[in-house]
C-alpha cells in the first residue's frame, strides 16, 4: 500500500470513529475500531485522535449548548466502547508508556445517580485519567489496599483518606495526600 494510501485509510478510520461517537452508535464505533486494529493503526492514535478528539467536540458542542446531556451520555456509551476494545491492544503494545494518573470512582450512597458518575468519569477520561469505576459497597480504602498501582501511597495517607472520606461521604471528588517526589 502506497504511503498515501495508509495516510487516506487512517484518516477514513478516524473520521467514521468519530462520526459514530458524534452519532451514539457503539455498534459502528466498535467496528471502525476494530478495521483500525486490523489496518495496524496504532491503537494509541485510534484514542487519542479518534475516541478522546470526539468527546472533546462532544464537550464543546456541549458547552455551545448544541446538544443535550443525554447526547452527551449516549456519545460517551459509544466512546467507552471503544475504549473497552483499545485499552488491551494499547496495553499489550505500549506497555512501557507513562501509565495515566489514576482515578477512582464510586456511588457514596446506594441508588446514587449513575448519570452524574458517567460524566465524571468521562470528564476524567477526557483528562487523560484512568478511570476504575467500584462496584456497589466496594470500599475506595480497601481497592486501594488491593490495587498494585496505589502500593506506594504512604500508610498515612490511607488512614488521611479513610477519615476523609468517612467526614464527606457526600465528596464527589477528593485530593488528600502529596505524593512526595520518587513515589
Amino acid at each position: 500500500m502506497l504511503k498515501n494510501d495508509v495516510k487516506k485509510t487512517k484518516d477514513n478510520i478516524l473520521f467514521g470513529i468519530k462520526k459514530a461517537i458524534r452519532e451514539c452508535d457503539e455498534k459502528a464505533v466498535k467496528s471502525s475500531v476494530k478495521e483500525g486494529i486490523q489496518a495496524g493503526i496504532d491503537p494509541v492514535i485510534l484514542a487519542d485522535e479518534g475516541c478522546i478528539a470526539a468527546m472533546r467536540e462532544i464537550g464543546d458542542m456541549f458547552e455551545a449548548d448544541e446538544i443535550l446531556i443525554v447526547q452527551v451520555l449516549a456519545a460517551s456509551a459509544a466512546m467507552k466502547a471503544g475504549m473497552d476494545i483499545l485499552s488491551p491492544e494499547i496495553e499489550k503494545m505500549h506497555g512501557e508508556l507513562k501509565h495515566h494518573d489514576k482515578a477512582v470512582i464510586g456511588a457514596q450512597k446506594e441508588g446514587e445517580s449513575s448519570i452524574k458518575r458517567s460524566i465524571l468519569e468521562i470528564m476524567l477520561m477526557v483528562n487523560d485519567f484512568d478511570v476504575v469505576e467500584l462496584t456497589d459497597n466496594e470500599s475506595i480504602v480497601d481497592f486501594i489496599e488491593k490495587d498494585s498501582t496505589f502500593s506506594d501511597i504512604l500508610s498515612d495517607c490511607k488512614e488521611q483518606l479513610d477519615e476523609v472520606i468517612h467526614a464527606h461521604p457526600e465528596a464527589a471528588i477528593l485530593q488528600v495526600c502529596e505524593v512526595s517526589e520518587g513515589i
